[in-house]
């Protein structure tokens, strides 16, 4: 149980911030604010870490349930999130929807570690301006941030 609550206080946001490139860094010089909703503590710990090592990104809050990232949500909305498919309490396209009509120019990368050939497109057709398998390398996760903070779109089938 030691451990557990370790891991948990790993996992709050306090100061801690991220590198990018220099053209996804915001434009008035301030640090992203990213926010997580993933249900493994393991893949949140990878973004807290990423964002540890980075100064132009600040992690936000991290969410392991829809209705945590509900309540956060609509408490303090990010400048980018990423949000699992698969989630414990439901499903993370259906809450695409309810996010981008709370922010409708949010940008959103969707995770899964589900290898699914349907998911990118459903990202794509749900609002989100990216998705990702959790098998990605840690390279191609930080450019997908990075071309979707720039305008583009990450939607890879590699």
């Amino acid at each position: 149980m030691e451990v557990l609550k370790v891991a948990e206080a790993l996992l709050e946001p306090k100061t801690r911030t991220m590198t990018m490139s220099s053209s996804a860094s915001e434009p008035d010089g301030t640090r992203l604010r990213l926010a997580v909703i993933d249900d493994h503590a393991i893949i949140r710990g990878v973004f807290v870490t990423l964002v540890e090592d980075a100064p132009d990104m600040v992690m936000a809050w991290t969410a392991s349930t829809l209705t945590d990232a509900r309540t956060k949500l609509q408490a303090d909305t990010p400048d980018f999130l990423v949000m699992d498919v698969t989630l414990p309490d439901g499903n993370g396209f259906e809450f695409l929807k309810e996010v981008l009509e709370h922010a409708p120019d949010l940008p959103v990368l969707m995770v899964s570690a589900q290898g699914d050939p349907a998911f990118p497109e459903r990202a794509a057709q749900g609002g989100a301006r990216g998705f990702i398998a959790k098998e990605a390398s840690l390279e191609q996760l930080l450019e997908a941030v990075s071309t979707i903070q720039a305008g583009g779109q990450w939607f890879r089938k590699d």
